[in-house]
């Protein structure tokens, strides 16, 4: 079993500009009570994170995907429905971050194929069931993750009533 905590890998796989933004995010996470899990199935030959609030997934953290080698690091959203965005307002900057920042399927994994949703006024085509990546993230990226994750918990909150 792996000992290794989610910021062993940042300090030791990201430089310093992604780390600071790495641990900004996860002190996030870890203040709004995530619990980190290195995953043990499909990925678990990678640096793969899923993140859960109480029982349901957040997000996804992978770091260095050796599959990816352009990226040092990427943060995915849960599935995310269409009318849980429309119905938790946020302003046009993270909206265009939004639409930046959605996630076209790659059938990868068990996934089935991509989705149509509207997202903030948007329609997509072809949405992953992770409906936004973001890819190295850096500072201005950061405000937008820390959104993400609002709305999911809110997402959760509202669905296990």
């Amino acid at each position: 079993m792996d000992k290794l905590k989610i910021e062993d890998y940042i300090y030791s796989e990201l430089l310093m500009n992604d780390q600071k933004v790495a641990l900004a995010l996860i002190e996030y996470l870890r203040a709004n009570e995530m619990q980190f899990i290195k995953d043990n199935g499909y990925w678990k030959d990678k640096i793969y994170y899923i993140v859960k609030y109480k029982t349901e997934c957040v997000c996804f953290i992978a770091i260095k995907d050796p599959d990816e080698k352009d990226n040092r690091w990427t943060v995915w959203s849960d599935d995310m429905q269409s009318s849980v965005l429309e119905n938790f307002k946020i302003e046009q900057n993270l909206k265009e971050a939004a639409w930046k920042h959605v996630d076209t399927c790659g059938n990868c994994g068990s996934c089935t194929g991509g989705r149509h949703k509207t997202i903030y006024g948007k329609d997509f085509n072809n949405v992953c069931r992770c409906t936004f990546r973001i890819d190295n993230p850096n500072t201005e990226d950061l405000m937008f993750m820390k959104k993400m994750v609002d709305i999911r918990i809110q997402e959760i909150l509202v669905l296990t009533k």
